[in-house]
């Protein structure tokens, strides 16, 4: 475990294709999870299971085996089901999972490349989220089956059923404002089809805090990276920022003696300073 929080998944360890057992990110119903987590915690430092769910929250028998997971994929709990120090400042600062920052280090560790996240989420946000971008819920059917197949062994297709559920809950989680639609980043235009919109950006402390994660998963033990490297790299894409945005918040960052910036000759470099990000998450939430 890192200074971030973030862990390092194997893909075996991930989230499968139907995880979400046939619903969307309800973070009204998340949120209940997190706050049976610490109460779990607090009294004896136990982790959370099914047990414990159905005793400390009015979630349904289905919302208790997704939800969690919904949890885990977010970067809220562990792999082992405890809270995350990400999850303990946003069940204090955040509960209802409703500021943007929130939705925006949720919907990161989701996307995540070496994340806890389904691996068909990364492969449909970094292919198909980018403002003016329009697609059709059958496209991202055919992303996750494709994917799907390459990493099979076998080389079978997933049951059909399965993907078109999954197609629906990715979809849903971004377009309704009781999951993550409050990003902004995806509109219903009606009949299957959907539109890439410019999103509410990332505010700069959840950007910084997510970087030191992606940090720790794509660079760990260096110093320095090619800056032309993260511009083009698919941190970037998962957080919908272009190169101007890229610069304008690793300039605040270097501000506050977290990164540094080399431009004097090229390749141009960034300097990793501090690898705590849990200051950052303080900022973020007011904390500080």
């Amino acid at each position: 475990m890192s200074d971030t929080d973030s862990e390092v998944i194997d893909n075996k360890e991930r989230l499968g294709l139907t995880f979400h057992r046939t619903f969307s990110l309800m973070r009204s119903a998340v949120s209940q999870i997190i706050r049976a987590a610490e109460e779990v915690e607090l009294k004896g430092g136990n982790k959370l299971d099914q047990k414990s769910i159905k005793e400390l929250s009015s979630l349904g028998s289905i919302y208790m085996q997704a939800m969690p997971r919904y949890a885990r994929g977010a970067g809220l709990l562990n792999s082992k089901n405890f809270l995350t120090v990400f999850g303990k400042y946003v069940l204090k600062y955040d509960p209802l999972l409703d500021q943007v920052g929130t939705q925006w280090l949720m919907h990161y560790h989701l996307s995540a490349p070496r994340g806890p996240g389904a691996l068909f989420w990364n492969e449909v946000t970094s292919k198909r989220f980018f403002p003016g971008s329009t697609f059709s819920a059958e496209d991202v059917s055919n992303d996750i089956s494709e994917l799907m197949v390459s990493k099979s062994e076998k080389k079978v297709y997933p049951n059909p059923n399965g993907v078109r559920s999954t197609t629906t809950i990715f979809l849903g989680t971004y377009t309704k404002i009781e999951c993550l639609g409050k990003m902004h980043i995806l509109k219903d235009l009606q009949n299957g089809r959907y539109r890439v919109q410019e999103p509410v950006q990332i505010p700069v402390w959840a950007f910084g805090y997510a970087l030191l994660g992606y940090w720790n998963a794509y660079y760990p033990g260096r110093i320095s990276v090619g800056l032309d490297t993260l511009q083009g790299s698919n941190f970037a894409k998962i957080l919908m920022i272009g190169k101007d945005e890229l610069d304008n918040m690793l300039q605040v960052l270097q501000e506050a003696h977290y990164v540094e910036v080399h431009r004097t000759s090229t390749p141009h470099q960034i300097y990793l300073l501090r690898p705590n990000g849990e200051p950052l998450l303080g900022k973020l939430y007011g904390a500080d």
